[in-house]
């Protein structure tokens, strides 16, 4: 679940530069200004300081879909979990 490894077929220690719109730079370095980081450079983390677990994920996309998506939205299905939006192409809309 939370293994360490290198990009595909590139060497351990390849980077790879990714283009962020300043807007979207703002937010994590917000959260990190007002909670720091781990120890070992993660964003998120639980109060103990350890890997978050993924049922707070799936807890925190339930609450989230009620609060954001219509109510037909939220009875369409394709939200059902955030994989799922991907099957009815919301990432290459959202692109």
């Amino acid at each position: 679940m939370h293994e360490v490894h290198s990009l595909k077929r590139r060497a351990a220690t390849a980077t790879r530069p990714v283009p962020v719109p300043p807007q979207f730079v703002r937010i994590p370095r917000a959260h990190v200004e007002r909670f720091g980081v781990a120890q070992d450079g993660r964003l998120f983390r639980d109060e103990a300081g350890n890997y978050v677990e993924v049922a707070a994920y799936v807890t925190a996309w339930d609450r989230l879909r009620k609060y954001v998506l219509t109510c037909m939205e939220l009875t369409s299905g394709p939200a059902k979990r955030p994989y799922d939006l991907r099957h009815v192409g919301i990432s290459f809309r959202l692109y």
